[in-house]
């Protein structure tokens, strides 16, 4: 999997990839909880954060994941997708490893995310790359499992 920046020829492989995998998860696809990634340029580069699509040697868009900045210093970790095919093969990690090597770039020192209570791989990857549970939430509907990484 070559991983790289977004671009707007990617939207409609991004939008199938999200809907494949949150609904496998059983959550409604087009929630206005997503709606982040509808505009990808505005919500995520222009902010100053990224977004990566990694995609196969056929260039499908297989994996998706963004780094939203927050207030100074800190930035979110969103819309870390792989599609289900594709799963288990690493490439969930690989996006996060990157995300988090662009969050250093920009200067970033702490990172958070969250994760539906059901994504039990997220969550295991997430404790592995040392991000500390911080509580649960409720966030527009969806109870969810809060992490941050203080970043070196």
């Amino acid at each position: 999997m070559e991983i790289r920046s977004y671009s707007p020829l990617d939207h409609d492989e991004v939008w199938r990839v999200h809907l494949l995998v949150i609904t496998e998860a059983g959550v409604e696809a087009t929630h206005s909880h997503y709606h982040d990634i509808l505009n990808i340029p505005k919500n995520y580069l222009q902010a100053g954060g990224d977004f990566l699509v990694g995609v196969e040697e056929s260039g499908v868009v297989i994996a998706i994941g963004g780094l939203f900045m927050l207030e100074s210093g800190q930035a979110e970790i969103k819309r870390l997708r792989v599609h289900p095919d594709y799963q288990k093969r690493g490439y969930g990690q690989r996006l996060l490893s990157e995300l988090e090597e662009r969050a250093r770039e920009r200067g970033i020192a702490r990172l958070k995310l969250d994760t539906l209570t059901s994504q039990y791989g997220a969550q295991g990857m997430f404790l592995k790359n040392g991000y500390e549970p911080k509580g649960s939430a409720r966030i527009d509907g969806f109870d969810v499992l809060l992490y941050e990484k203080q970043l070196a």
